[in-house]
């Protein structure tokens, strides 16, 4: 059997996205591939999956998922309160504009 992967050794994106690679594209056997790359067969399942899900973001390291989740979402959450904003002035026009006509018809 092939060795093994030294504890707490970080496999890169582009390490990753090579192995996903090998399997799809030349049809290599995963357990190949794991053995020349001294990776457990399940690692590179995992990558499979989430490249299959995700595609090449899939394998980018979480903290790079998860700020780009995260900017996301305060992105979208600015945008609606700008929108709200927006709908709340275009609202306060309408009822001065009725309030102006009022006062003319007062006169």
């Amino acid at each position: 059997m092939g060795s093994k992967k030294e504890s707490g050794k970080q496999t890169s994106y582009a390490q990753k996205l090579a192995a996903v690679q090998e399997v799809l594209e030349k049809k290599r056997h995963i357990q190949e591939v794991a053995e020349e790359l001294s990776i457990h067969p399940n690692s590179l399942t995992n990558w499979l999956r989430k490249y299959r899900e995700k595609g090449p973001e899939g394998l980018q390291p979480y903290r790079h998922q998860s700020s780009t989740y995260t900017s996301q979402t305060a992105e979208l959450e600015r945008l609606k309160a700008i929108e709200k904003k927006y709908n709340d002035q275009i609202e306060e026009i309408e009822i001065l504009k009725k309030f102006q006509a009022f006062l003319k018809e007062n006169e």
